[in-house]
């Protein structure tokens, strides 16, 4: 049996469409949909369409979901904050079928094989350790490449090293059954073995921020007695997907977030949170300590964004 694990598409159909060709190409035989899929590039309604029309297919929800359920209880006049617009967008462009089903899909999810189970989720928690943080956190990883970046061979091996030399996370990684475990929500491509188990993040199919802007998946191959991680990267027009985003509604809508995310498509570098580190720092500077920030914030942040800084 074989699996494709896809993960954080954020509304970028070009991307997600070229991962399924790739998919289909190295013979899947079923798709396993990790959570965020809206959100980010402004085709959230139309990438809804396809992954329901995935089959067979095992989808849960992630924190984006999230997000857009707390919406869906809210009154469209409190979406105010323009740090906000992004989710704000992505609520407002889809069909109230596909916001419907969103917002229901589980948390998590149980695959059965043989006699291993694949378990599904959005995030792990032993990812999130402070002594791990270089290797998982996005603001933390994006610091090490810019100061000593690596390869993603040395990534692999030192992100693997990180996590069995913490206790925290150690400790969580053998509490767990013998059995495999699948996650996304930092955009990190990744997997790792230990002890019969077995670890994979897809990284993200649409918003790639770990220097290679390519579309991540990751195929799994079952067997009765083993298992085989392929990590890919699938080629697609950047800059297509670029002019479609800047001609887009969306991009009339939040020109800001707009460039960032166009700028962090074009590099894989982590535009989104720099932004977003930048913008607390604002409110502090002003004596706000507010979130989500003010809109007062807001624009004396853009004003003072300097992207040439990420």
């Amino acid at each position: 049996m074989k699996y494709a694990i896809i993960s954080d598409i954020h509304g970028n159909l070009p991307a997600f469409k070229a991962v399924l060709e790739d998919a289909k190409a190295q013979n899947a035989d079923m798709y396993l949909l990790l959570g965020d899929y809206t959100s980010g590039y402004p085709w959230g309604n139309d990438v809804t369409e396809v992954i329901r029309g995935l089959s067979p297919a095992v989808v849960i929800g992630g924190n984006g979901e999230g997000y857009l359920s707390d919406l869906r209880q809210r009154n469209e006049t409190d979406f105010s904050h323009n740090q906000f617009k992004p989710v704000y967008w992505a609520y407002r462009s889809l069909t109230a079928d596909n916001i419907k089903y969103l917002t229901e899909l589980p948390e998590t999810a149980v695959v059965p094989h043989v006699n291993d189970k694949i378990h599904l989720s959005h995030t792990v928690s032993m990812v999130h350790h402070k002594q791990v943080a270089d290797f998982f956190n996005p603001h933390n990883f994006h610091i090490m490449m810019t100061s000593a970046p690596i390869t993603h061979d040395e990534y692999l091996i030192r992100a693997k090293e990180a996590l069995l030399s913490c206790p925290k996370a150690l400790a969580e990684i053998n509490a767990e059954p013998k059995e495999i475990y699948l996650f996304g929500h930092n955009h990190i491509q990744f997997h790792m073995e230990h002890d019969g188990r077995l670890f994979i993040n897809p990284g993200s199919c649409g918003d790639a921020i770990d220097w290679n802007p390519t579309a991540a998946y990751t195929l799994l191959t079952c067997t009765d007695e083993s298992w085989a991680v392929k990590e890919r990267r699938i080629q697609y027009d950047l800059n297509i997907v670029a002019n479609g985003l800047k001609t887009s509604g969306f991009s009339a809508y939040s020109p800001m977030w707009s460039e960032i995310i166009r700028l962090q498509l074009l590099t894989a570098k982590n535009y989104f949170y720099q932004f977003v580190i930048h913008l607390i720092e604002t409110g502090k500077k002003l004596g706000h300590d507010e979130y989500p920030v003010s809109n007062d914030v807001w624009d004396t942040a853009v004003k003072s964004w300097d992207a040439n800084q990420v």
